[in-house]
């Protein structure tokens, strides 16, 4: 099928994507059973009511999403630290509060070091099968 949601499709989507901890929440106990989360994302797609959506299909949609997620916490920190006198960006798509009032607690992040040996803390864990490369149209 692979076409583009609607925004209240996407928004749909992110309200049965946090429903179903297993997919997206690394201290939950199901997080790492494959069947549960298969049987989930089969769920979600059935729940979504498009005809032709598959689990494939949700799990990429779900990517792009988390993806786009993580674009936009980047501009909101880069708007915050260039000091923009209080001109802060605020995300414009629908779904970004629902998104973020669930997978927020649920990143972690590790401290890594660039080339230059100064540390780092931009690098994400908890993504497994949650985040792509966002090619996906959401």
């Amino acid at each position: 099928m692979t076409r583009k949601l609607s925004e209240d499709e996407t928004l749909k989507l992110v309200q049965l994507y946090g429903e179903n901890e297993c997919l997206w929440d690394i201290k939950s106990l199901n997080y790492r059973n494959e069947e549960m989360r298969s049987t989930a994302l089969q769920n979600m797609a059935q729940q979504m009511q498009i005809g032709g959506l598959t689990s494939t299909e949700v799990k990429n949609k779900i990517k792009a999403i988390r993806a786009t997620y993580y674009l936009e916490l980047d501009k909101i920190q880069k708007s915050t630290r260039s000091g923009a006198g209080g001109n802060v960006y605020v995300p414009k798509v629908k779904w970004f509060q629902e998104l973020d009032g669930f997978i927020k607690n649920a990143i972690v992040k590790r401290k890594t070091m660039d080339n230059s040996g100064t540390s780092n803390d931009d690098v994400e864990l908890g993504e497994a099968e949650g985040v792509g490369d966002g090619a996906e149209n959401v």
